[in-house]
């Protein structure tokens, strides 16, 4: 299994489905500004804070570029930005719901 740090670069995978949470509003108390992910095994809804860790990961970003993209766009500290990104992203990696990109040359085994 792969860890997540500042310089994993992720990718979204391709058997996710994302839907704005205005169609779904009932699965989550927190759904205003969210984002549903659906595969075929299961649904997932991110609030509006993880949404936009979700439309960073692009497969170019690092975790570290999302987490300045996120300080930026918020004016919080990245203090209280990184640790938060972080485990969203192990979290979305370990359901699944991303993957990490190898490094262009790298031997994938």
């Amino acid at each position: 299994m792969s860890t997540v740090n500042e310089n994993t670069v992720l990718v979204r995978r391709l058997d996710v489905t994302a839907r704005v949470t205005d169609q779904v509003a009932a699965l989550s108390d927190r759904s205003e500004g969210g984002i549903l992910l659906e595969t075929l095994i299961g649904r997932y809804v991110l609030d509006r804070d993880a949404r936009e860790v979700w439309l960073n990961i692009d497969g170019r970003r690092s975790v570290g570029e999302t987490v300045s993209a996120i300080v930026e766009a918020t004016g919080l500290r990245e203090d209280e930005v990184a640790e938060p990104v972080n485990g969203l992203c192990a979290r979305l990696l370990e359901h699944g719901l991303v993957e990490v990109v190898a490094p262009a040359g790298a031997n994938v085994a």
